[in-house]
């Protein structure tokens, strides 16, 4: 059985996430596969799209789910993207040359 690291980090990033799985031997797929989850899921968690996967990472590494996310989720990558999509395309002020140009 392994063993959690000696010192955690006060933050945990994807990267400090990735290199404590592979520290303890796993892997981001057989996490996702072992839980019963699309292989990608654990990967998609590290960029908070993904929340079974997440779980699934912080249960692997018994860690609180709370200390390993602690900035939490969006609720799917539809509403990522749409979020994302809307921001995109709020109107921006016209520049000045084009409003002169328009007088």
């Amino acid at each position: 059985m392994t063993q959690p690291a000696k010192t955690q980090p006060d933050r945990w990033t994807p990267d400090l996430i990735r290199d404590e799985v592979r520290r303890r031997h796993l892997s981001l797929r057989g996490i996702a596969l072992a839980a019963g989850l699309h292989e990608a899921s654990c990967r998609q968690a590290l960029h908070g799209i993904n929340r079974k996967g997440a779980d699934a990472l912080a249960e692997a590494l018994n860690i609180p789910f709370d200390k390993l996310f602690p900035d939490g989720f969006v609720q799917s990558r539809r509403q990522a993207s749409v979020k994302r999509l809307a921001e995109s395309r709020q109107k921006r002020a016209a520049p000045a040359d084009k409003i002169a140009a328009q007088a």
